[in-house]
């Protein structure tokens, strides 16, 4: 049985919920022409990081509005 709950597919994205973490959710991304992602060492030895991921506004107001109707 799969932990992952569907909200929202489009044809490069995956917006779910994993059923064992709750409070969060997650957005799977597929042939991503366009990103980024950075790994920082600081200073004081600690590691940050980033991802920046360029989504069409269509696709992201797709999986927001999946993501409010999944709420109501």
């Amino acid at each position: 049985m799969s932990t992952k709950k569907t909200i929202c597919i489009t044809q490069n994205t995956h917006l779910y919920e994993n059923l064992t973490e709750h409070g969060y959710v997650f957005v799977e991304l597929e042939d991503i022409g366009e990103c980024s992602f950075e790994l920082w060492t600081t200073v004081e030895d600690t590691t940050t990081s980033r991802a920046v991921v360029k989504i069409s506004k269509e696709d992201f107001e797709r999986m927001i509005d999946a993501y409010r109707s999944q709420e109501n």
